[in-house]
């Protein structure tokens, strides 16, 4: 799996990313399909799989239930692994709760360490609600991501969007940006291209249209061939799945 420059930052990562959420949470997913969780036996293959076809990068968040301490518990000592994680959001009595005050990422920031396992974080993303761009713009979240990172805690602080003028917002103030796109939903490819230009890192979430998006194959080699794009998160449980997303991109990365 060829591994990417995310930006100017030091971190390389795979072409593919693991997503998490399937590893811990099942209420409140917009998933075509019910699931179970995996058993630590099967989580513990899934993710031998995923290194043995060389990704390297995980993504997971408090939200996602007990992903991140299942991760942890696995593979946080590692140093195969890149982990990226968020703050700002909480999955509790069935809903989403948000919080993006210094005194909860910081908080929030420390718990994943030690869910982790690491005393430093790879990548921390703000998990934005509906009002991303008004959080961005107040300033005061990514200041305390920025201030976690020059303290050593976090190596590369970013931001979840939901709409254009929020990722741009990122990537003016970010080391990288997280973004959908997928070919049902192109409304945030001008930021691709702001942070190329930028030198900033990007992220690709929900490839697959959360899995209703029939072409696989086609959709993962729309983006990893796509300029700029470091990593694309796809979430599975699935050890068939994951071989055959791996060999799409593998595919698509030959004929580039």
């Amino acid at each position: 799996m060829e591994l990417r420059q995310l930006g100017s930052l030091a971190l390389k990562v795979s072409a593919l990313a693991l997503g998490s959420t399937k590893f811990g949470r099942r209420e409140g997913v917009k998933y075509p399909n019910d699931f179970a969780l995996p058993s630590d036996g099967q989580l513990a293959d899934l993710l031998a799989l995923a290194k043995d076809q060389g990704i390297n990068l995980v993504d997971t968040a408090p939200a996602y239930g007990s992903s991140e301490a299942r991760i942890g518990a696995l593979i946080g000592g590692d140093e195969h692994w890149r982990i990226a994680t968020k703050v700002g959001e909480q999955f509790v009595d069935g809903r989403s709760q948000f919080d993006f005050s210094p005194g909860a990422i910081r908080s929030s920031v420390e718990r994943s360490r030690q869910h982790l396992r690491r005393d430093v974080l790879d990548i921390v993303l703000l998990h934005l609600s509906d009002d991303d761009t008004e959080i961005l713009r107040d300033g005061a979240a990514v200041e305390t991501l920025l201030e976690l990172r020059e303290k050593g805690l976090i190596s590369a602080v970013g931001a979840s969007t939901k709409n254009l003028a929020a990722g741009l917002e990122a990537v003016e103030q970010c080391d990288l940006v997280m973004i959908t796109l997928n070919p049902a939903d192109q409304t945030q490819l001008p930021v691709l291209t702001a942070a190329r230009s930028a030198g900033k890192g990007v992220l690709i979430k929900k490839p697959l249209d959360s899995g209703h998006h029939g072409n696989i194959a086609d959709a993962l080699a729309y983006l990893v061939q796509k300029p700029g794009v470091g990593s694309v998160v796809v979430g599975t449980i699935s050890p068939d799945h994951l071989a055959d997303n791996c060999a799409a991109v593998r595919r698509a990365l030959a004929h580039d």
